[in-house]
């Protein structure tokens, strides 16, 4: 069924990439992950500063029937769901680039616009590459 919602055009939002250095909360460093790549061990398991991700979106032109928007990732968690107020931002947390890139954690989010019935109208899809490529509706956009 998602495949059927059409991409929202580029020209109607933008995503904005919010980099930031973060340390690891201890019980994440405390946390052993099989992998069985030996840099993804001492990524994950390092106490250093590590490259974080937050995205900015912005809807900038919604028609009149998408009323609402719901968020969703890979993993089939509820980011967020809110109506739609044309150029207000909201915030994706993404989180460490290395688990994105390696896909520990969510790699791939769904920006649903949708009706007041809730039915879906159109989609932006954000998602990452396990090379670090950023696409946005399979565009290319980037390189983490």
């Amino acid at each position: 069924m998602q495949e059927d919602v059409p991409f929202k055009t580029k020209e109607e939002f933008e995503v904005k990439l919010n980099y930031s250095f973060k340390q690891r909360s201890p019980e994440e460093r405390n946390t052993f992950r099989y992998e069985t790549q030996e840099k993804n061990l001492n990524n994950q398991n390092t106490t250093s500063m590590l490259p974080y991700l937050v995205l900015k979106v912005k809807i900038l032109k919604a028609s009149p029937e998408e009323v609402r928007l719901k968020v969703v990732n890979n993993l089939s968690t509820k980011i967020t769901s809110k109506k739609i107020q044309e150029g207000q931002e909201f915030e994706i947390d993404m989180g460490f680039t290395d688990d994105v890139k390696d896909h520990v954690t969510a790699h791939e989010y769904t920006i649903f616009l949708q009706n007041e019935k809730q039915v879906r109208l159109s989609r932006i899809l954000i998602s990452v590459n396990e090379d670090g490529l950023f696409l946005i509706n399979n565009e290319v956009r980037g390189k983490l």
